[in-house]
């Protein structure tokens, strides 16, 4: 190989070397965009998590005042059921009166 050979072959590896430093410098900063985006994405999950247990603790509360009118009635409901049995029991111990017997 005469020194002109040499001389062309290494331009042309100089031209590859400086192509390829190029295409690894935008490999690296892809690379570096990916990282954030991770990251991003680690630290979005771990709110995601911390926003679920809010909103199942503001679900049961929710749930809870739901059933607050409903326990209400039922104890009203009970209370006069206990007082109608009363009222019965108490009517029937004093003999009946009224009843004709």
């Amino acid at each position: 190989m005469t020194n002109e050979e040499v001389a062309v072959a290494l331009d042309g590896h100089l031209h590859e070397i400086r192509s390829l430093k190029h295409r690894m410098d935008a490999v690296e900063q892809n690379q570096k965009t990916l990282h954030s985006i991770a990251a991003s994405v680690a630290v979005m999950a771990e709110q995601q998590k911390g926003i679920s247990e809010k909103v199942d603790v503001i679900d049961s509360k929710v749930d809870a005042l739901e059933q607050q009118p409903g326990k209400r009635w039922e104890s009203l409901v009970d209370k006069l059921l206990w007082s109608a049995a009363g009222a019965a029991a108490l009517w029937l111990l004093s003999g009946a009166p009224g009843a004709g017997l």
